[in-house]
This record gives structure tokens, sequence and C-alpha cells, in this order.
């Protein structure tokens, strides 16, 4: 782990838990020993923090984040710092598939939020199915996770862990339609978690 991020993560972890005090992080105990894409809603660009505070400093993770935002002079910096890493949502972004795919076979989580956005409360959106799909070439089970959709500051929030799971599929390879499929009932276990939580 870089010495940036074992500098900046207790940084990080604090500004988040004064911003939203009392808030838990449920299920940790169901985070794989070994390496897994873990999978979760999106409403704020808190969120791979949230998700990163429940792994430490122990455990290398990287996140997904649109390109815009890598691309801004400070921000970028910061995130990739901390382990995000750029897609450019509007293309076949070939350079990022292969990024994470190497991170998974090399033993590294990667975050990843299927919406491909923020999605405020009362919002639906359709999931993208690349996050299932490079979960599968990879090998790697997927975690998914729900985090509280409305942030109020200074309110808690649940960020839920869920059982890790590799689907089945019919062949070797996952079909369009198999990946829609199980990308839908992805997204569906993790807004159970919440509802659950």
């Amino acid at each position: 782990m870089n010495r940036f991020y074992k500098f900046f993560f207790p940084i990080c972890w604090l500004i988040v838990h004064i911003w939203h005090p009392f808030s838990k992080l449920i299920g940790r105990e169901k985070i794989p020993e070994g390496t897994c894409m873990i999978c979760a809603n999106h409403s704020s660009m808190a969120d791979p923090f949230w998700i990163g505070s429940a792994l430490g400093t122990k455990r290398p993770m990287k996140f997904m984040a649109k390109k815009e935002v890598m691309d801004l002079p400070i921000i970028g910096g910061f995130c990739r710092g901390m382990g995000g890493y750029g897609i450019d949502r509007g293309n076949a972004d070939l350079a990022a598939v292969k990024q994470t795919l190497t991170y998974l076979k090399s033993g590294t989580s990667v975050i990843v939020f299927p919406e491909g956005t923020r999605v405020r409360p009362g919002q639906t959106v359709e999931p993208k199915t690349g996050a299932v799909m490079l979960a599968m070439r990879a090998g790697v089970p997927i975690q998914p996770v729900y985090i509280t959709q409305e942030k109020k500051p200074l309110r808690p929030i649940k960020v839920v862990f869920g059982e890790p799971y590799i689907p089945e599929i019919a062949g070797k390879r996952a079909t369009a339609a198999e990946l829609e499929a199980i990308t839908a009932d992805l997204m569906q276990r993790i807004y159970r978690l919440g509802a659950a939580a």
C-alpha cells in the first residue's frame, strides 16, 4: 500500500465519520480473504471511502471512477493516490477493462458501481453489465454492498456487506442475456441489503 494512502486514510476516515457520526459498517466479517469485485449502489462521491473504511489499510483496493473526475487537477490526483483509476463511460474503454482484470488477477480487490452514476433516492437507472462481466472473466466472487442513499449532514448512515457469490451460467462464457439478468439480480441483492438493515 502506498504511503499516500496510508497517510490520508485516517484523515478520510475521520472526515466521513464526523460528517456522518455514529454510522455503522455492517457485515464486515463477510468480506472474503481473497480478491473480490465489490459492487455497491452509488449516491455520493464519498462512497468509495466508506467501503475503504471497512477494508482498512491492510487490504489493497482500487476503485473505478469516471474519467471526468480523474482528469481534475487536484481531485483526480487525490483519487489516484487513494486507489482510483478512470474509465471513459461513453466509449468502450479497453484500457480500463485491462487494468481492472490486471488488478483482480494480481490479488487486488476492485470497487465498482454498476449503476455508473450517482443515483438519488427515488431515481432508477439501467445498470451496466461490465462489473459482472469482469468479475466472471477474472474468476473472482462478487461482493454486494449497500450504502445509505440519502446522506444528510451529521446524520448516521449504514454500509451493509452481503454474502460474496459467484453467479452460475450455462456455458463457459456468459451470454449478453445472462449478463443482464445477473446484473439485475445483483442490484436487487444490493438494495435488499438496505431494506433488511
